[in-house]
């Protein structure tokens, strides 16, 4: 335990400074948009402040490597076609997770959608939906590739040195939950408890594949782009005669007993299938 101070001094120092060269541009930017933070923010004005926050968190945690004599390879990032499959691995899981509570909350009288005329759903189908699918399968991958290299990567493998296993997971997890509240305000204290175990079980996945981010990688794009496509085109709403243990919040995902149970589902399945991936 001699360490730990050592450690936290290096975590608090990687966030100074990675977080203040954002602030350069992200204070006269939140001045310019009118973001407020601890507010629940626009989804373009969460996209514009947090493009520049990723694109600098490599630079930071190259620069934190150099410093602690640390590798890519530390925190999970390896090359190789091993990696390619586990991320499809994770991505397929997430996308087929989300179907599932979909359909089974759909079947149980717990969401509605709303009616559109088959004219309309041609339309949107030809004509709308493919390009703002790709980007949303381009943001999965941005978003949810910055976010496992910070949290499950970089920040587990600092806390993992002092920490057991279990102990550094659980403390990484609670500062990726309590980091969306900049996000989301209040109302997303309702999500805090679904968030901290998503990040436990995105830390079991790293673990089911001998510590590298690719499946937790898959899992958590897969995640952010199939949950912006239901928001932006399938549009459930959950029953209000329902309770909302069983329904969930609108627009809340994570606020229901089936989305927690999903990702136990989600831990156990990836635990199992990562032993069937092509060695790397």
């Amino acid at each position: 335990m001699e360490e730990l101070p050592r450690v936290v001094v290096s975590i608090v120092g990687f966030c100074v400074g990675w977080l203040g060269v954002w602030s350069l541009l992200a204070i006269p930017l939140s001045q310019k948009i009118g973001w407020r933070p601890f507010q629940p923010t626009p989804p373009e004005q969460k996209l514009a402040l947090l493009l520049p926050l990723y694109a600098l968190a490599p630079v930071a945690i190259a620069i934190a490597n150099r410093r602690l004599h640390q590798t890519w390879a530390d925190q999970g990032l390896v090359r190789g076609w091993h990696s390619v499959w586990a991320f499809g691995l994770g991505w397929g899981v997430a996308i087929s997770g989300l179907g599932l509570v979909l359909w089974v909350k759909r079947l149980s009288g717990l969401n509605t959608l709303p009616v559109a005329d088959d004219n309309t759903r041609q339309s949107e189908t030809l004509r709308e939906r493919w390009l703002p699918t790709v980007g949303l399968l381009a943001l999965g991958l941005v978003i949810g590739g910055s976010e496992e290299l910070i949290f499950r990567g970089w920040l587990q493998t600092q806390l993992a040195l002092v920490l057991s296993p279990w102990g550094a997971a659980a403390i990484a997890s609670a500062l990726f939950a309590v980091a969306h509240l900049i996000w989301d305000g209040r109302e997303g204290l309702w999500q805090q408890p679904g968030l901290w175990l998503l990040g436990l079980v995105l830390v079991v996945a790293c673990w089911a594949d001998d510590g590298s981010i690719a499946i937790a990688w898959g899992l958590h794009a897969g995640w952010v782009t199939g949950l912006a496509y239901i928001g932006e085109f399938v549009r459930p709403s959950p029953v209000e005669e329902k309770p909302t243990w069983l329904t969930g919040r609108a627009a809340q995902p994570l606020t229901d007993i089936w989305d927690g149970s999903l990702l136990i589902l989600t831990a156990v399945v990836v635990w199992l299938l990562a032993d069937l991936l092509p060695p790397g």
